[in-house]
């Protein structure tokens, strides 16, 4: 039971953070298309392309993840895997005044997002779903964990986006 309460939780919590990025995106776009634009990973031209598939992607990993059997972590977890990718590559460049991209205010990229990232990495590690399904009493635990978690989530961004705030103010 235990398991199950952990893997649903992960599949939960991850299904509410791309949720949560894919509606930023959709949101204000041409923010989204000029963050993505400014990691400067590849050539100006595939921009109108990257963009609506980074989107996509994000949809499909969603959608994915709700499926018994289907690709959902790897695409989460590959997802994720670019994305701090994208942000080593960055700040080894000594580049930090990208915004992430990932949430409704701009987010200076930093090593804060790529701890954020690993602890993501990790519930999104694929795994084989358990066995056994939930009770009542597990779907409960379930959805108390997934809010729990997202809750989580959303202050560490919060609190990242205040800093960027700070900054600039102090600036």
């Amino acid at each position: 039971m235990l398991y199950w309460v952990l893997y649903t939780t992960a599949i939960g919590t991850l299904a509410a953070v791309f949720a949560l990025s894919v509606r930023h995106k959709l949101r204000d776009f041409p923010r989204f298309k000029a963050s993505l634009g400014a990691y400067r990973l590849f050539p100006d031209s595939l921009l109108p392309l990257a963009a609506p598939a980074v989107v996509a992607l994000e949809l499909a990993a969603i959608v994915a993840l709700f499926l018994p059997i289907g690709p959902g972590l790897w695409i989460a977890f590959g997802l994720l895997c670019l994305y701090t990718l994208a942000i080593t590559i960055n700040l080894l460049r000594g580049v930090t005044a990208i915004d992430c991209g990932c949430g409704d205010q701009p987010t200076p990229i930093s090593g804060w997002l790529l701890l954020r990232n690993g602890a993501l990495l990790l519930i999104a590690f694929p795994q084989d779903p358990a066995s056994t399904g939930g009770t009542i009493a597990g779907w409960v635990l379930v959805a108390v964990l997934v809010v729990v978690a997202l809750l989580f989530y959303l202050t560490i961004e919060q609190l990242l986006a205040n800093q960027f705030v700070r900054e600039v103010s102090d600036g």
